[in-house]
């Protein structure tokens, strides 16, 4: 009965797949297509055939002048237009609504109308998605990183940025993205905390970052987060005034004598009043037996008495134990760089190259910026009871690594991680829906397209492994993860492949859009037609190129997804 109901639900996991794949082909060639038709029949010129499909027809309906049907195999579909295939020798009557007796203009409108409906598609898709967003995060710091640019310029976390040189700020983004291009150059901002408004000036640091893909960008940062570090603590030491008092790494502080608190700037205040007693009120999460991954979080209550400590650099201080949670490890993956350098779940990493550090993203950006490079980091443990100080040098390395589609990708790997949630953070309404959406759609598409085409140089320059061409099989794998994954997801996949399809297109290669184009330049500059047996020729390199291009995709799937 199991196995009966097991192989009932994969029948079922696998039908869904091949309904996404063949939507999502289905889409995307129909798009295509339709572009040529309607800027066919805009510039009156005669379209004989629009099928959804090939083979076969199924459904059949007679317009005026063109057959409208839908064929038995539904991967794509196809339009044809008077005197593309025929040629101009058509009947005297339909000469003059001929593709190929109208001028150059037209001619090239039909072409690229297929490669701009895949380039518009996403900007439509991505509208949908923006529209439905009613706020935006605001520009407010949540935290700020010590000895960033932003705290030596006296910046504190729950500021409100209100411009950038002069330039207004509202969200986030346009805090970012003023920035960002700043790297090295003085920046003024204009900032509000409570009722005062005032100017600081800040030297944005010139950042390289380097994605884990291997992607490298230069960007300029201040040492701000959006989304404040939240209350949650480490502990190191089990003789803290902290530990004995039953605390333990992963407790969330929400009040310190009688105050909320809902952040680490908030934990700090709280504590740094002077060695006297402290009233502390926090929530710890126990496991649900058999329920993994969800927890019950339960108050409890610490009567902290620090203690006093008197340091050669910091002076005399009140010693709680209480550490934030930020750089304390809570994963470490066997046989990884970390695994192998001798770190443990639960240590604290407090040096890189001896210099402190306390915020993870400090940490990533520093690996992230040198990634050849051999560090030296240090950390605490807790052995026998004892705090005891380590450090060790760390190489990442390059690893193949199955994505969320299972295709092989490279990745840049360390194998230790923290475990900490970040807050939510100010959020404000968006002002101007529709022209938010609008612009958000219009530059991600952008951005898209920016992206394929370097994409495409690198892999046609010999830059990028033939190994990354995908072919039906990827394609199938990557629409049946993003449907499953709901219809956000697919729309978003579909605006991608969509971007893809219209480049491929515009190559100069025969068979494509781009290939007609290629030989209308040919004509241009001889002066004359082509013949018919070079057309052919042209045809024939173009299918050979397009057979190459199919046969490696097809070889990669193989070992992708059968032979790996």
């Amino acid at each position: 009965m199991v196995t009966r109901r097991k192989r009932s639900v994969d029948a079922g996991e696998a039908y869904m797949s091949v309904l996404y794949f063949l939507a999502l082909v289905g889409v995307l060639v129909v798009i295509h297509e339709l572009g040529h038709f309607v800027a066919a029949k805009l510039l009156d010129v005669r379209v004989l055939r629009f099928s959804i499909g090939y083979g076969r027809p199924l459904v059949r309906l007679r317009g005026a002048e063109t057959e409208y049907q839908i064929a038995v195999f539904p991967l794509g579909g196809y339009v044809r237009i008077l005197g593309v295939e025929d040629g101009p020798d058509v009947e005297p009557r339909d000469r003059g609504r001929s593709f190929a007796n109208r001028p150059l203009w037209q001619r090239l409108v039909i072409i690229f109308a297929g490669p701009a409906a895949n380039l518009i598609l996403p900007i439509l898709i991505y509208f949908v998605f923006f529209a439905g967003h009613t706020e935006l995060p605001a520009a407010v710091v949540g935290d700020v990183f010590e000895d960033s640019p932003a705290a030596r310029a006296g910046i504190e976390a729950g500021d409100t940025v209100l411009a950038v040189d002069g330039k207004s700020v509202r969200y986030w983004e346009d805090l970012e993205r003023a920035i960002r291009v700043r790297g090295g150059d003085e920046v003024t901002l204009k900032l509000q905390r409570g009722p005062r408004v005032f100017e600081k000036y800040v030297v944005p640091t010139s950042d390289v970052v380097r994605k884990r893909d291997g992607q490298v960008s230069a960007q300029g940062r201040i040492g701000i987060t959006r989304a404040p570090f939240v209350p949650m603590v480490g502990i190191i030491d089990p003789t803290s005034p902290a530990g004995r008092a039953g605390m333990a790494t992963g407790d969330l502080i929400v009040n310190i004598d009688g105050r909320p608190v809902d952040n680490w700037s908030g934990v700090a205040a709280g504590l740094g009043r002077g060695a006297r007693r402290t009233n502390l009120v926090y929530l710890r999460g126990t496991e649900v037996p058999g329920v993994p991954q969800v927890r019950l979080l339960a108050a409890r209550f610490a009567d902290l008495m620090p203690e006093t400590r008197i340091d050669a650099t910091l002076g005399r201080s009140a010693y709680t134990g209480l550490e934030n949670a930020e750089m304390f490890l809570a994963h470490v993956d066997p046989g990884t760089p970390a695994d192998l350098a001798g770190l443990r779940v639960g240590d604290l990493i407090t040096t890189v190259d001896d210099q402190p550090i306390k915020h993870w993203a400090v940490l990533e950006q520093k690996l992230l910026s040198e990634p050849e490079r051999t560090w030296t980091i240090g950390w605490r443990r807790t052995e026998h009871g004892k705090v005891v100080e380590r450090s060790a040098q760390l190489t990442q390395v390059w690893r193949k690594e199955l994505d969320q589609y299972g295709h092989t990708v490279e990745r840049l790997v360390l194998g230790a991680r923290n475990d900490v949630e970040r807050g939510r953070g100010k959020m404000v309404p968006i002002d101007g829906r529709f022209g938010y959406a609008v612009s958000k759609a219009v530059e991600r598409t952008g951005e898209t397209i920016k992206l394929m085409a370097a994409g495409f140089v690198k892999v046609l320059g010999g830059d990028s492994p033939s190994e990354s061409l995908g072919g039906p099989l990827t394609m199938y794998r990557v629409a049946s993860v993003s449907g499953e994954q709901g219809w956000d997801s697919f729309l978003l996949l579909i605006a991608l492949i969509s971007v893809n399809l219209g480049l491929i297109n515009l190559l100069p290669v025969p068979v494509l859009d781009g290939g007609h184009v290629l030989v209308f330049a040919i004509e241009g500059v001889s002066g004359r037609p082509l013949s018919a047996r070079a057309k052919e020729k042209i045809q024939a390199a173009g299918l050979a190129f397009i057979g190459i291009i199919t046969v490696l995709a097809l070889r990669n799937d193989m070992m992708q997804y059968v032979f790996r």
